[in-house]
């Protein structure tokens, strides 16, 4: 049972996450299969379905770095913006790679302790669903412009 309320704009993505996260468990092996909700439509369920797939493929696909990303973040700019050469390539000598890895297909990345610190997921987000966003956003673009009214730039921050 949802505890969104149903004429809420959000319970629909409630609803498919939910199913999302149900249907990877039981890819990885840890709950029964489920079925997905009626409310989801045809086009909603097969992409839930699809980034359910993406999901458990990269969880089922770890690689490992001998990385310690905590000091690796003690040395990062706050807010950095853009790139910096020189700063690159101080992270590069102080935190040399063991080894190059290029990623094909869907993966999560472990540190050295284990801990995920990167998804890699190649199309994950369905074509249609893809296309719907593209259109909502576009739909949004006008009465968000005209809803902001005053803040704060980048470069005040």
């Amino acid at each position: 049972m949802s505890l969104v309320p149903a004429d809420w704009a959000l319970a629909t993505t409630h609803l498919a996450s939910d199913y999302v996260c149900h249907q990877f468990c039981v890819i990885v092996g840890v709950m029964l299969k489920v079925l997905p909700p009626p409310e989801l439509d045809v086009v909603l369920m097969l992409g839930c379905s699809h980034l359910t797939r993406i999901l458990a493929n990269a969880y089922l696909n770890p690689v490992t770095i001998n990385f310690n990303m905590t000091r690796y973040s003690e040395v990062l700019q706050k807010q950095e913006r853009g790139v910096n050469p020189r700063h690159e390539e101080f992270l590069l000598t102080r935190y040399p790679p063991d080894c190059e890895i290029i990623l094909k297909h869907p993966a999560v990345v472990l540190n050295e302790f284990g801990l995920i610190v990167l998804w890699y997921l190649p199309r994950a987000i369905d074509a249609a669903i893809q296309n719907d966003m593209l259109s909502v956003t576009m739909m949004m673009s006008g009465p968000l412009g005209k809803s902001i009214t005053c803040g704060t730039s980048l470069k005040d921050t």
